[in-house]
C-alpha cells in the first residue's frame, strides 16, 4: 500500500516524509512568516521586537504587533476583553509590567476572577461587556475556560462541541460605551484586544465611533462569518487591515490617518 501511494505521488512530483520532518517544515515556515513580519517595521522596531520576543503572552504575539505599530510606546492605554487569568494568552500583560501601560480589563467568567485580580493591577470589569448595560445573560463556563461565551454565542466556530458540556450562569452586563464611561478611558485609545469567542462584532457595532477611537485594534473572528462583518464595519470607521497573512484567527487593524 505505501509503495502504491508512493507511486501515485511521484507521478504529481510529491514524496512521501515523516511527521517529524513535517513538523519541522511547517516550523520553519511559521518562523519565515514572522521573520517576513519583523522585517516589514524599520530597523529598531525589528530589534525591540527580537529583544522582548521571550516576554510575550499572546498567542500569536499581538502584544509585539501592538507595540511595533505604536513604536514600542510607554505609559499607553489598553482595553482587553476576554482578559482570562490576567497572563495566560494576554494581549496585555507585557504593556502594563514592561511599559507601564494602564488600562481596563474586562472578565465575566467567575473562573478567573481571583486569579486576574492577583496577576494585574489595572482597572477589572467583571460584568458582561454587552451592546447594552443591566440586561442578565446566560454565560457558558466551557471546560476550557478560554472558550467561554455568552449562551448563543459559541455554536459557530471550530470550538462548539468543546462548549456543549459548559457550566451556565447568568452575568450582568454593562455597554461598551458605559465602560469606558466608569473607568474614565481617555477618547483616544491606544490598543482595544477583543475576544468574546463569538460576540465581538455585536459589541464593536454598539460603540460610540465619533467619542472613542483606537490606534490599534485585534479582534478574534477564528474563521466564521462574522469576520466580513467585523471588517466592513471596522474600515467603514476609518481603520485599515493589516497582516491578514500573519494573524491568522484574529484580524487587525490600525486607524489610518
Amino acid at each position: 500500500m505505501k509503495k502504491f501511494v508512493k507511486n501515485i505521488l511521484n507521478a504529481f512530483n510529491y514524496s512521501l516524509i515523516k511527521t517529524p520532518t513535517l513538523k519541522g517544515l511547517l516550523r520553519d515556515q511559521i518562523k519565515a512568516k514572522e521573520l517576513d513580519f519583523i522585517f516589514s517595521y524599520p530597523t529598531n522596531i525589528s530589534a525591540n521586537y527580537v529583544k522582548f520576543k521571550d516576554k510575550s503572552k499572546s498567542q500569536i504575539k499581538q502584544d509585539l504587533f501592538v507595540l511595533a505599530e505604536l513604536g514600542f510606546k510607554y505609559d499607553g492605554f489598553f482595553v482587553e476583553f476576554g482578559a482570562t487569568d490576567g497572563v495566560s494568552m494576554s494581549n496585555s500583560f507585557l504593556l502594563e509590567k514592561e511599559f507601564n501601560w494602564n488600562g481596563i480589563l474586562a472578565e465575566p467568567g467567575k473562573c478567573w476572577h481571583k486569579a486576574l485580580e492577583k496577576n494585574r493591577s489595572v482597572a477589572i470589569e467583571k460584568d458582561c461587556v454587552w451592546y447594552k448595560t443591566g440586561e442578565t445573560l446566560k454565560f457558558q463556563e466551557a471546560d476550557s475556560s478560554t472558550l467561554s461565551t455568552i449562551a448563543g454565542f459559541g455554536d459557530t466556530d471550530q470550538h462548539s462541541k468543546t462548549r456543549d458540556k459548559a457550566k451556565e450562569y447568568t452575568v450582568t452586563t454593562i455597554s461598551f460605551n458605559d465602560l469606558l464611561s466608569k473607568y474614565n478611558a481617555p477618547n483616544i485609545i491606544d490598543y482595544l484586544s477583543i475576544d468574546t469567542e463569538g460576540s465581538e462584532f455585536v459589541i464593536l457595532e454598539s460603540l460610540n465611533f465619533d467619542d472613542y477611537k483606537f490606534r490599534v485594534i485585534t479582534v478574534e473572528h477564528n474563521y466564521t462569518n462574522l469576520r466580513y462583518n467585523v471588517f466592513n464595519l471596522l474600515t467603514s470607521k476609518g481603520y485599515k487591515r493589516v497582516h491578514k497573512n500573519h494573524s491568522l484567527f484574529d484580524d487587525w487593524y490600525v486607524l489610518e490617518d
